[in-house]
């Protein structure tokens, strides 16, 4: 535990040096500005923009409006970024050759490992719910008249979706010791799901539920015993890479 802790003390003060953390703040904080500002004023500004000669209605903003945009925005800014700043997260370490010296005094692997995983989530976990915070009041600033049913299902089922794409980058970047390679393993699993939707028996228990009906949710969709087996198989699937991370880890040649 000590030695867990030690890494994660050294992992967070090479982020801080590498303005990693500074990154991930500025961009969720923008997402979690920019989203309902876009929802608010979107609609006036395309109005401004159109010819005279050209009519056409536009409804009334809403707050669902602006979560269509923060889960919008997190889809294509935030996890993005995260992914590409973590996918060196193991490649530098096999070139520097640290983790050499770090096992050759001692240090268990396991623990460079947790520690690995520990910066990821906190990461995640911390600047995710910045920005859901920031849209939060922002909402309630633009849309005095917002509500919150469904929005507590929706935030957490991406949180949780993005906790499992971070444990699937985590395993390949212990498996393939470059910066790219991590991505490409990423980018073909969330392509593998958005194949996987055209079957209506993998739809059913596919995770990608969880990013892609977040706004159902929020219009008053009552959640189904699909939300169920999606959450459930996410679940599985990032118990199973972590560990399938850790056992390969602690088994791998590191020179």
């Amino acid at each position: 535990m000590r030695g867990t802790l030690a890494f994660i003390k050294k992992e967070l003060i090479e982020h801080i040096r590498n303005y990693k953390l500074f990154i991930f703040f500025i961009v969720f904080a923008i997402i979690g500005i920019l989203s309902p500002l876009t929802a608010k004023f979107l609609p006036e500004l395309l109005e401004s923009l159109m010819d005279e000669n050209i009519t056409i209605i536009l409804q009334e903003p809403t707050h669902v409006d602006s979560w269509i945009q923060f889960f919008s925005n997190v889809n294509q800014m935030g996890l993005v970024v995260m992914v590409l700043v973590f996918s060196p997260l193991m490649a530098r370490e096999y070139e520097k050759g640290t983790l050499v010296h770090m096992v050759t005094k001692g240090l268990p692997r396991l623990s460079i490992y947790s520690a690995k995983l520990a910066m990821l989530y906190l990461s995640w976990t911390l600047f995710y719910w910045m920005s859901a915070l920031i849209t939060l009041g922002y909402t309630f600033y633009y849309f005095p008249d917002s509500s919150t049913e469904g929005l507590l299902l929706a935030t957490v089922s991406m949180y949780v979706f993005g906790l499992m794409l971070l444990a699937l980058l985590l395993f390949a970047a212990v498996v393939l010791e470059t910066t790219f390679a991590p991505l490409l393993v990423v980018g073909g699993f969330v392509g593998l799901l958005f194949l996987g939707e055209l079957v209506p028996v993998i739809q059913e228990w596919s995770p990608l539920q969880l990013n892609s009906r977040n706004v159902q949710w929020l219009t008053g969709l009552e959640p189904g015993r699909e939300i169920i087996q999606s959450f459930a198989v996410t679940g599985v699937l990032t118990v199973v890479f972590i560990a399938a991370g850790a056992a390969l880890f602690r088994k791998k040649a590191i020179n």
